[in-house]
């Protein structure tokens, strides 16, 4: 991997002082302006991934690669609340993601789940996506497009309603409001044996969903769970947890796919 930075790299900078102050900035002859002072950066081009830089007051920022995950909580446009990435491993996990798999996701939202997708899929793989509302449809194709993983998705301005079209898939990731009403449109669209995940913000609509499940009688390895992480300060001389936290987000629901009882 190359490690130098150039004319069209993205970095991630981070303030020495204050780690919590970062900023995903695109490399060009502009200056970037922080309440420290500013950086030039023209000055990054060549330097490599790693390197410290500093405003002209003195400030000094370390400049880095950009994980997926800073990328997607720092450089995209949402106009959907995005799948927090403490959500996002456990359902990578719960799918069993890997490349060449074919998914079928429904609820593309900003696109940042279709974006980890994708990037798990990838080289061979493919994410088919269906997006009903076409604001929404807009933003995670220009949010995808700018992550560079728009050549593994096949994104569509679709209501899972009017059915889905490619099946069988290797596993299915549903992001919609009334899930339970297309368990078993979804049921037929799953390879035997597959995964599926739903998330779900309310405890209303898991009951719902979990009596659509039972009725299809199609599922087995059923399991509702959440997941809390708590961030601690990293000073050795006041370690503890941080004030705040992000504490429940969504239920994830996941089966898999067996014979019909």
């Amino acid at each position: 991997m190359d490690n130098k930075i150039t004319k069209n790299s993205t970095v991630l900078l981070i303030d020495l002082k204050d780690s919590s102050r970062q900023y995903l900035v695109q490399v060009s002859k502009n200056k970037f302006a922080t309440k420290d002072g500013s950086i030039n950066l023209a000055e990054l081009l060549d330097k490599e991934f790693g390197s410290v830089i500093s405003t002209h007051l003195g400030a000094k920022f370390a400049v880095l690669q950009p994980t997926v995950y800073d990328r997607i909580m720092k450089g995209i446009k949402r106009t959907t609340q995005i799948v927090y990435p403490k959500d996002a491993g456990y359902i990578l996990l719960s799918l069993d993601v890997r490349s060449g798999m074919r998914i079928f996701e429904c609820g593309s939202g900003s696109g940042a789940m279709t974006a980890l997708l994708a990037n798990a899929v990838a080289p061979n793989g493919k994410i088919i996506s269906y997006e009903k509302e076409k604001r929404f449809y807009e933003i995670s194709k220009q949010n995808l497009e700018e992550l560079d993983v728009l050549d593994y998705v096949e994104l569509y301005n679709r209501d899972i309603a009017d059915g889905v079209e490619g099946a069988p898939f290797d596993a299915i990731f549903i992001d919609i409001r009334q899930p339970w009403e297309f368990v078993e449109i979804l049921w037929e669209s799953l390879s035997p044996g597959a995964p599926i995940v739903f998330i779900l913000p309310t405890t209303n609509q898991v009951i719902r969903l979990l009596q659509a499940i039972e009725h299809n009688s199609g599922f087995a390895d059923i399991e509702v769970a959440e997941t809390l992480l708590r961030f601690y300060k990293p000073v050795p001389e006041r370690f503890r947890p941080k004030d705040r936290m992000v504490a429940h987000t969504v239920f994830i629901i996941s089966a898999k796919k067996i014979c019909k009882l």
